[in-house]
């Protein structure tokens, strides 16, 4: 296809391209975990039965509990086509489309949203809790947004968006920098430092990792991070990298697994992992833009949204780490953020 494809070209070819990844990917997990449990799949509208309607919007819903490895995890895949922008969702685009032009080279095409406007999404999302405390869990998405003026001769435009990132319980630095060098390395293949209109980089994705899983009630940051992007105008040249996203996944995680995954551990290690996992659940209950979204009305695929919450979570009160602890040296990193690359 050529390299000027349409808005609605490069959504349909990425919605596919979700579509395969999931499957591919959650055979990989399955594979790793060496358990005998697989993914549930539970599929709704264009997915309920075996022939996916590309006209309809839908979903599936995967999840695994209990395994050797993953002590839950979720993969999901969501489609929405052809919602109409409600008038509060198309001033908080507007909002953030002017951010962006702000800071960009040439901002958009000039299409202003408005309500009323006809938009479809597609996006997968991986979140998995581990039952090993030295292994972090995993947290990913990428998605896309397409917008339809409702006049203007039916302009379109659409965005990006995703990132990937890990939250450990115990610091292997060695872990931590092996995912930051991978995903550097991807971004500096697809946004060189001398040709870069995005005006994006490793360094500036890894900020907005750290700025967006943040909890600031507790100065912490959730995790050592990764990747965040949002609002990246949707190309065939940026849907390569968006695809690079997610197929990089599994190749940055799965070596941490195959390193700590059977590795002996205590009861009060884990117990501090369902210590740390509170603090993951707080910042899904509290910040997380999707799930505050997916919560804020009467919603019948609730358990779809609380799907990445921990399996189990412990809630002490006034825990302090004891001094000079692995404990106390994670909290320090979280509280204060380091460049690992």
């Amino acid at each position: 296809s050529s390299s000027l494809s349409s808005p609605e070209e490069v959504f349909e070819q990425f919605a596919q391209f979700l579509i395969q990844h999931q499957t591919s990917m959650i055979a990989e997990i399955e594979e790793a975990d060496g358990s005998d449990v697989a993914f549930s799949k539970d599929g709704w509208g264009a997915f309920e039965d075996s022939n996916n309607d590309n006209t309809k919007s839908g979903g599936i819903t995967r999840v695994i509990q209990g395994g050797n490895i993953v002590e839950k995890g979720a993969c999901s895949l969501t489609i929405i086509r052809n919602g109409v922008l409600t008038a509060e969702r198309a001033a908080t685009i507007r909002g953030r489309q002017e951010q962006v032009v702000e800071g960009s080279v040439d901002g958009d095409d000039g299409l202003v949203i408005q309500e009323g406007d006809i938009y479809s999404a597609a996006a997968l999302s991986v979140v998995l809790h581990t039952k090993n405390p030295f292994v972090p869990t995993f947290r990913s998405d990428v998605r896309i947004f397409l917008v339809k003026s409702a006049e203007k001769d039916g302009e379109s435009v659409a965005w990006f968006g995703g990132g990937s990132d890990l939250t450990p319980y115990y610091l292997i630095d060695q872990d931590i920098i092996d995912f930051h060098t991978h995903l550097k390395k991807m971004c500096d293949d697809h946004f060189p430092a001398n040709n870069n209109q995005y005006n994006l980089s490793y360094r500036q994705m890894k900020q907005s990792c750290d700025e967006y899983f943040y909890l600031p009630a507790r100065s912490e940051h959730r995790g050592t991070g990764g990747i965040f992007f949002d609002d990246l105008p949707a190309t065939q040249s940026t849907s390569e990298f968006v695809r690079g996203v997610a197929q990089g996944w599994m190749p940055s995680w799965l070596p941490i697994v195959q390193k700590n995954g059977s590795r002996e551990y205590t009861e009060e290690e884990k117990h501090w992992q369902c210590l740390r996992r509170g603090r993951y659940l707080e910042f899904n209950l509290l910040y997380d833009r999707g799930v505050k979204f997916g919560l804020a009305n009467a919603n019948p695929r609730v358990e779809g949204v609380m799907v990445s919450a921990p399996p189990r979570i412990a809630f002490d009160y006034n825990h302090v780490p004891e001094e000079g602890s692995e404990e106390e040296r994670l909290v320090g990193i979280l509280k204060n953020p380091k460049d690992w690359v």
